[in-house]
């Protein structure tokens, strides 16, 4: 699969015997991109077997202690663990000044470089662009700043044809250069056609987080075509006023974005700890958009 989501966290503020703060690792091509980090991330990444010398990049959503209180362990963790290669954290301000003195106040002294990217803007903003996908940061509405991420797989290689290989004894280097969707000249006139001898690729996948935010209208704009959403879902109709006050959604909010935004699938998180199961939020969401789904811990989940 391009694209593979697995959740270490499902709870919001108060976490449960069960349900942890949130966090996800998104695997795209084998690179492991971490999207916020709880409290007891780096136990629920131990459990689910995640690579930690492949994260690379992470990603925080808001300074709410439960998507940022597992970062500073983290990263004496990756400091522990002899890491050497940079570390890029997106957040946003003062999420340099917070990491630095909690370093400082702790006598933590890295041994690799620590890169925090500033999130900010009021519409979509590009963040990363990596070999294998292109991420893009959006504002959500929440008490304070709160921004969710899209990831975009960029346009795959062509596919050879297998049996065109033989056909006109392909080269490594030709076969490389058909893949981009480049004709082959060779000396003598001879022209390889790139259409001939490779097949369109797949369409590029995405995925798109949304987390702390109550429902306004133009969050789907964002998230337009995403092939899997996954949205906060704190609360249910019941507690409407609640959400709103507080700066959440309800299942029935998240499912309307999902709806709006023509997204593939919906993946429902961040439940508070007054629901036991969040078997009533999924009910609610599906009333609304069929493709719902309750967020399982420690689940993966395919996109594309």
């Amino acid at each position: 699969m391009a694209f593979r989501l697995t959740i270490l966290g499902t709870s919001s503020a108060l976490p449960t015997s069960d349900r942890y703060p949130t966090a996800h690792v998104l695997n795209v091509h084998e690179r492991l991109y971490l999207i916020d980090c709880g409290e007891g991330t780096q136990m629920q990444m131990r459990r689910y077997r995640i690579r930690f010398g492949r994260i690379n990049h992470i990603f925080i959503s808001h300074l709410h202690g439960d998507h940022f209180f597992g970062l500073y362990p983290l990263l004496s963790t990756f400091n522990l663990m002899g890491r050497k290669t940079p570390m890029h954290v997106y957040a946003p301000a003062p999420s340099e000044e917070l990491i630095t003195r909690h370093l400082k106040d702790f006598d933590i002294n890295l041994a690799y470089e620590l890169v925090v990217h500033t999130l900010s803007g009021k519409t979509l903003r590009p963040v990363l662009d990596d070999k294998r996908v292109e991420v893009f940061s959006f504002p959500l509405k929440h008490r304070v700043k709160s921004y969710g991420f899209l990831f975009r797989e960029k346009t795959p290689d062509r596919n050879i044809i297998r049996d065109k290989i033989a056909e006109f004894n392909l080269t490594i280097a030709e076969i490389a250069r058909l893949k981009k969707g480049e004709d082959v000249n060779r000396e003598g006139g001879e022209v390889i056609m790139a259409v001939e001898v490779t097949l369109k690729p797949r369409k590029p996948v995405s995925y798109a987080f949304c987390s702390d935010t109550g429902w306004f209208p133009k969050l789907a704009t964002y998230v337009r075509g995403v092939d899997l959403l996954y949205h906060e879902a704190t609360f249910s109709d019941e507690s409407e006023a609640l959400a709103a006050r507080t700066g959440h959604s309800t299942a029935r909010h998240a499912a309307t974005v999902a709806l709006d935004a023509g997204a593939g699938r919906l993946i429902l998180g961040h439940f508070s700890a007054r629901y036991k199961s969040p078997a009533i939020l999924e009910e609610e969401a599906r009333q609304v958009f069929p493709a719902a789904e309750a967020a399982i811990e420690g689940a993966t989940y395919d996109i594309g």
